[in-house]
């Protein structure tokens, strides 16, 4: 039996975690500038609703609102049941995560194992949950927002790193998987990004030149930009791109002193 298709004004939607501010809020802003349908996935229903609604005037588009706080098992499968009964879901953004700063004997277990399912479980049922109905109609987007912090070892960022080294290799593994399928995957691994984030997670970013900061804005159109171009990692900025460059290229327990150091300069 087909699937009842949601409610739509442009006949495609894409659904965007983590919607209520940061790089998800650009996403959201960017996406109904280019005529898609929104579904916005936070907690902050209120904050949800006013961007719902100041897009839907702006566009003339739909945009609906499900908060949900994606660590809890309940909410995480409403959004599942919600991605995989839209037959109109052409973009899926997995935006939703936090970060946790310190040394791990310092930090809360709880709110790690918190950062695992949201960075992680959440992130791949929701990418699971999407796959089969863009896979039956040979078109879909799916783009993981990871973080340079993926890419290298992490000292004081210890589960943030792994779970962001998590999505880099999941999405990129995927990528394999639906060659020849018309879906597509992303991860995306932004540097420093003037969002929340930072404040959220604890750092101090006094020490952090400005040239090493982007929009949320720059990072999103630089994402479209290479999902168009049919890119599976996307490192915008040509500074987060030379460092990722020069991580890669030397060896790992150079890596790990190097980062250590900077990390205890830039963050304390």
């Amino acid at each position: 039996m087909a699937k009842k298709a949601a409610e739509t004004v442009t006949g495609r939607t894409a659904l965007i975690t983590g919607a209520s501010s940061g790089i998800g809020e650009a996403f959201a802003r960017r996406l109904a500038r280019d005529r898609y349908d929104l579904v916005l996935v936070a907690r902050n229903k209120e904050r949800l609703e006013e961007i719902a609604g100041e897009l839907r005037d702006a566009h003339r588009i739909g945009a609906k609102v499900l908060p949900a706080d994606l660590t809890k098992t309940q909410s995480l499968r409403k959004i599942e049941r919600a991605i995989a009964s839209d037959e109109n879901l052409e973009v899926l953004v997995n935006n939703a995560g936090f970060g946790t700063m310190g040394p791990l004997v310092e930090l809360d277990p709880d709110t790690e194992e918190e950062q695992i399912r949201l960075n992680i479980l959440a992130l791949s049922r929701l990418t699971r949950a999407a796959l089969p109905e863009m896979v039956r109609r040979h078109r879909g987007a799916i783009i993981n927002v990871s973080s340079m912090a993926g890419m290298q070892p992490g000292p004081k960022t210890a589960t943030y790193s792994a779970t962001k080294a998590f999505v880099n290799s999941f999405t990129e593994s995927l990528h394999e998987e639906l060659l020849g399928t018309g879906v597509q995957t992303q991860v995306l691994c932004p540097g420093f990004t003037r969002t929340e984030f930072q404040r959220r997670a604890n750092i101090d970013t006094a020490g952090i030149p400005d040239m090493a900061w982007m929009s949320p804005e720059e990072v999103v159109d630089i994402s479209i930009a290479s999902l168009g171009r049919g890119d599976v990692i996307c490192v915008p900025g040509l500074l987060n791109r030379f460092l990722a460059a020069t991580v890669a290229a030397i060896p790992r327990p150079v890596a790990r002193k190097v980062l250590g150091l900077a990390t205890k300069q830039v963050l304390g």
